[in-house]
């Protein structure tokens, strides 16, 4: 049985039916709700973060440079955070241990080492300790930033991937050919998990068919790659984190380049979000949001609580002093 599909319109639909409000001039979709509900994901997203952080999960693979120790936290790392850094010595990859950078200088060389075995967080970078004198490959674990929430545009009814076209159910108000708006770039979202599968930017509109352009503007618009011909993906499993097997199909969803217009997190996020806009919109006409606050709460310790009966990871450590051995407790790479 196919899951629920819940969309961002969808979402907004049900914050204005419990809002009862039904007046735009007050309310309006794209500066009350969406913003509401972008916050209220940020906010959902921290919570999961501190709780249950595999959903966010992801890595990418960087490789060193001989001599450089600075290197960029990826752009789409949530809250500039790193959970965890490996370096890939004869095929097998061994811990990177983090320590603080108060402790560096006693770390910090002219010389180059073989292999890195320490790293530390400054800022947008991480600095690995001492820099490496060879091209290793580092894999960077962090947790993604879920994508804006934006409207759909568009639900796919035909797919023609040898023309380069899709034929919608109807055509969103915010699509546009013009080549220098950012909104004639689309997304193509996952209806089921709210990944993107693709982005290209519109060449014509006519009716519901919408057709893409083989020879985009710009190859890439807002750190998102665009792609040229629907039968040939730009598919980079490390940067973009589509899979290397990917389809365009019906009941998939076009929305503008800045985001997504399915939601990353399911229920009961999704009913987070919709309580959390709002209690927003309602303190915001003035009116009495205590129950609404009261329902949120309920809803923030659901979330908080949705790691509970999933598989545990549990890290054994040496409090003991019976298993120290007063050796060298290092398992990687030998360092020198």
């Amino acid at each position: 049985m196919a899951s629920q599909i819940i969309t961002v319109n969808d979402l907004i639909d049900e914050v204005r039916s419990m809002l009862d409000e039904d007046n735009r001039t007050s309310v309006s979709n794209s500066a009350d709700i969406l913003p509401a509900l972008n916050r209220a994901q940020n906010y959902a997203a921290n919570i999961l973060s501190r709780h249950y952080e595999s959903p966010m999960l992801r890595w990418k693979t960087v490789d060193s440079v001989s001599g450089q120790d600075e290197y960029f936290i990826p752009e789409n790392a949530f809250e500039q955070r790193i959970e965890k850094i490996e370096v890939k010595v004869n095929d097998l990859f061994y811990p990177v241990k983090r320590v603080s950078y108060r402790d560096i200088s006693s770390f910090e060389s002219p010389n180059t080492n073989s292999v890195p075995y320490l790293y530390t967080v400054i800022a947008d970078k991480y600095r690995i300790l001492p820099s490496s004198s060879g091209a290793y490959p580092m894999r960077i674990w962090y947790l993604e930033e879920p994508p804006q929430l934006v409207e759909s545009q568009g639900r796919i009814n035909i797919v023609n991937a040898a023309n380069n076209y899709v034929i919608l159910d109807a055509i969103g108000v915010d699509l546009t050919t013009v080549a220098d708006n950012l909104n004639s770039y689309i997304n193509i979202i996952d209806a089921q998990t709210g990944k993107r599968k693709a982005s290209y930017q519109v060449q014509n509109i006519n009716g519901n068919k919408v057709t893409f352009k083989t020879v985009p503007t710009r190859t890439t618009v807002l750190n998102t790659p665009i792609d040229t011909s629907m039968t040939t993906l730009l598919v980079n499993e490390d940067t973009d984190n589509r899979g290397p097997d990917i389809n365009i199909e019906a009941d998939d969803f076009i929305c503008v380049v800045r985001g997504a217009c399915v939601p990353f997190f399911k229920k009961p996020f999704s009913n987070f979000l919709v309580q959390y806009a709002i209690a927003e919109i309602r303190r915001k006409l003035g009116g009495p949001a205590e129950q609404e606050q009261k329902v949120l709460q309920g809803l923030e310790e659901q979330v908080e609580r949705s790691w509970v009966g999933r598989e545990q990871t549990l890290r054994v450590t040496r409090a003991s002093g019976a298993w120290n051995s007063g050796g060298n407790n290092y398992y990687g790479p030998t360092r020198g």
